[in-house]
C-alpha cells in the first residue's frame, strides 16, 4: 500500500511541477495509460486531486480532431508515463507536429525512462532506471490504476453508476437478462475486485442500432460487450464497449442521422478515418445501454438498484471526443435511459445466471494465450496488421482452452483481465478491403518489449504454466 500510495504522489508531483514551472496550457497524452492515469489523478484520487480541467487533456489518439488554431504561441505538453527505447514517443511527437501552429512550444515529459533509451523526453522523474526498475514502477502504476478501478480504455468509454440495495450476485444475476444465458460471467480482477463481462448483449431497437453503423460495417465477430466494476462494496460502474469493423465512407444519410452532440460539419471532411471508427463506437455503445437498463428495470422500480448518469463522468470523454457537446450527450443518454426504463426484460430471471469463472483457471488460460499472442506477435510480416482482431484473438482461446475446458461464453473475460493487468494493449488499425473501401477494425497487441521479453525469458525455461501470476 506504501508503494501504492508513494506511486501516486510522485506521478502527481512530477506533473504538478512541470505544468505550474513551464506554464503549460495543454497536456497531450499518449495512448493508452497516460490517459487512464490522468483520469486517476484528475477524478479518481483523493484528497490530493490533480487541479487540471478536461478541456485541457488531449489524447494522441484525437490531435486530428482538435482545433488547434487558438494554440498559437502556447506551450504544449506530451506525456506518456513510461519510455522505454522512446521509439512510441518520438512518432507521437511526429503525429503531433504538422497540426501545431509555428509558434507553438511542444515539450515532452517521461515519468520513468529506462536507462539505455535513444529518444529521452525533456523531462523525468526516474532519469534512467534499469530494466528490473522499470518493470517494478510499471506494475506499481497498473496496481494503482487497478485499485481505483480504472480501466486502461476508461477515457473513451461513457459510464453509468449503479448503487445497489441487494447482494452482489442478486445483482450480477439481474444483468444476465441482458443476454442470453451463457453469456455473463463474473471473474477477479488483477486487484482482487469483482468484475463481470456481459457477452453480445440485446439489441433492444434494431433500426435504431442500424442507423449508427456506417453503411457496410460488419458487427459479426467483433467486440460488443458490458463490464462491470466493483467501485466499491455499494457502488458499481457500468461501461458499453462496441467496436464493429467499421467501413469509414460516411453517407449523407449516415451524417444527417447523427445525434445533435456529435453533428459536425468537419466530418464529412475528416483528417483521420479512425474519427469515424470511434464516432460509431461511441453511438453503438449507447444503443448497448438499453440492454442493461431494461435487464436491471424490475430491481430499478422496486428500489433494490439505483442507476445514476453522473455528469462529473462524462468530461473526461473530451479527451477522445474533442468535438461533442459532453452537455448534449449526457442529455441524450438521459433520455436513452429513461425510455428503457420503461420496457419489460425480454427474459426471466429462473432462465438465466452469471457464472463465475474460477480464477485459477482463469489466469492459466490467460497465461496461454498470452504466450501463444507473443510468439504471433514477433512472426508477424510488416505488411500485416500489427494486431489480432477480436475474432482471431478469440480463435486463439479456444484453441487454447481445448484442455482447461471453460465454459467457451468466458473466454472474453481472458482479454478483460489481460487488458486491465495490462498485458495487452489495443489499437484501431486502417485496413483496405478487396474493393479498395477503408475500414478501421479494433486489434490486439503485447503491451510493448518489456512484457514480450519478460515472457519468452520464463517460457524458454519453463512450461507456460510459470505465468500463474499474470
Amino acid at each position: 500500500m506504501n508503494n501504492l500510495l508513494n506511486i501516486e504522489h510522485q506521478i502527481h508531483e512530477f506533473l504538478n511541477n512541470i505544468v505550474k514551472t513551464m506554464s503549460i496550457d495543454l497536456i497531450v497524452c499518449c495512448e493508452r495509460k497516460a490517459t487512464a492515469i490522468m483520469r486517476a489523478l484528475i477524478s479518481e484520487i483523493s484528497p490530493d486531486k490533480f487541479l487540471w480541467k478536461w478541456a485541457d487533456v488531449l489524447s494522441t489518439a484525437a490531435v486530428a480532431q482538435f482545433d488547434w488554431n487558438s494554440f498559437e504561441g502556447k506551450k504544449i505538453l506530451l506525456f506518456d508515463e513510461l519510455v522505454h527505447h522512446g521509439n512510441s514517443l518520438k512518432s507521437q511527437e511526429e503525429k503531433l507536429h504538422p497540426y501545431l501552429p509555428d509558434d507553438v512550444e511542444l515539450l515532452t515529459a517521461g515519468f520513468a525512462v529506462w536507462e539505455h533509451c535513444q529518444h529521452r523526453p525533456q523531462f523525468c522523474y526516474y532519469a534512467a532506471v534499469d530494466s528490473d526498475t522499470y518493470d517494478d514502477i510499471r506494475t506499481s502504476i497498473i496496481f494503482m490504476l487497478q485499485k481505483h478501478g480504472s480501466l486502461l480504455l476508461d477515457t473513451e468509454h461513457i459510464e453509468l453508476s449503479a448503487r445497489i440495495q441487494c447482494s452482489i450476485r442478486e445483482f450480477y444475476n439481474e444483468l444476465a437478462r441482458a443476454s442470453e444465458n451463457g453469456r455473463t460471467y463474473s471473474f477477479v480482477s488483477g486487484a482482487g475486485r469483482t468484475n463481470l463481462t456481459i457477452d453480445q448483449p440485446d439489441i433492444i431497437f434494431k433500426d435504431k442500432f442500424e442507423k449508427v453503423l456506417t453503411p457496410g460495417s460488419n458487427i459479426i465477430g467483433t467486440v460488443s460487450k458490458i463490464r462491470v466494476l466493483e467501485r466499491n462494496y455499494e457502488t458499481f460502474s457500468i461501461l458499453p464497449i462496441f467496436y464493429p469493423n467499421t467501413k469509414c465512407l460516411p453517407t449523407n444519410e449516415w451524417l444527417e442521422n447523427l445525434p445533435e452532440f456529435v453533428r459536425d460539419d468537419s466530418l464529412r471532411e475528416i483528417k483521420e478515418i479512425q474519427e469515424i471508427f470511434y464516432i460509431v463506437a461511441l453511438l453503438g455503445s449507447i444503443e448497448l445501454i438499453r440492454s442493461v437498463v431494461v435487464a436491471l428495470s424490475d430491481f430499478i422500480h422496486q428500489g433494490k438498484i439505483i442507476l445514476e448518469i453522473p455528469k462529473n463522468s462524462f468530461p473526461h470523454l473530451l479527451t477522445m471526443f474533442p468535438k461533442i457537446d459532453i452537455n448534449g450527450l449526457h442529455n441524450y443518454i438521459s433520455n436513452v435511459v429513461a425510455e428503457s426504463k420503461k420496457i419489460k426484460p425480454k427474459r426471466s430471471r429462473r432462465n438465466v445466471c452469471a457464472k463465475n469463472v474460477p480464477n485459477l483457471l482463469l489466469t492459466k488460460l490467460s497465461s496461454r494465450v498470452m504466450c501463444r499472442l507473443v510468439n504471433e506477435y514477433e512472426q508477424l510480416h510488416f505488411d500485416l496488421p500489427k494486431g489480432k482482431s477480436w475474432k482471431e484473438l478469440m480463435d486463439i482461446a479456444k484453441t487454447v482452452n481445448q484442455d482447461i475446458n471453460l465454459d467457451i461464453g468466458s473466454l472474453t473475460t481472458v482479454v478483460d483481465r489481460l487488458i486491465d493487468s495490462g498485458l495487452v494493449v489495443t489499437d484501431v488499425e486502417n485496413i483496405t478491403s478487396s474493393k479498395g473501401e477503408p475500414y478501421c477494425i479494433r486489434t490486439f497487441v503485447p503491451e510493448g518489449e518489456v512484457v514480450s521479453a519478460k515472457i519468452r525469458q520464463q517460457t524458454m525455461v519453463r512450461d507456460p504454466e510459470c505465468l500463474l501470476a499474470i
